[in-house]
C-alpha cells in the first residue's frame, strides 16, 4: 500500500464510525440496500457470513479504484447508500 493511500485510509477513518458486527447484522436487517465492502477473498468468507449487497475486493484493487473511480462499483458513488466496510 502506497503511503498516500494509507494516509487517505487514517482520514477516512477519522471520519466513521466503528460498529460491531451485531451493530452491522441489524442495519442490513433495517436497510436491506446497506453495502458491505468485504476486502477478504470471498472463499476465505465463510457463507453465513455473506449477504447479498457485498462487493469483494482485496486492499490493493480498493487502492487501485482510489486512483480511478471507474473501476468501483457504482453504488459506492451514490451518497444515499451506506457503506460497511471490513
Amino acid at each position: 500500500m502506497t503511503d498516500d493511500f494509507r494516509q487517505r485510509v487514517e482520514a477516512a477513518k477519522a471520519k466513521t464510525t466503528s460498529v460491531k458486527a451485531t451493530d452491522s447484522k441489524k442495519q442490513f436487517d433495517e436497510k436491506p440496500a446497506t453495502l458491505l465492502i468485504e476486502t477478504r477473498l470471498r472463499e476465505n468468507v465463510p457463507l453465513n457470513e455473506q449477504t447479498e449487497n457485498t462487493i469483494f475486493i482485496s486492499v490493493e484493487d480498493l487502492e487501485a479504484a482510489a486512483e480511478d473511480s471507474s473501476k468501483l462499483d457504482p453504488r459506492v458513488s451514490d451518497p444515499n447508500v451506506q457503506i460497511i466496510t471490513t
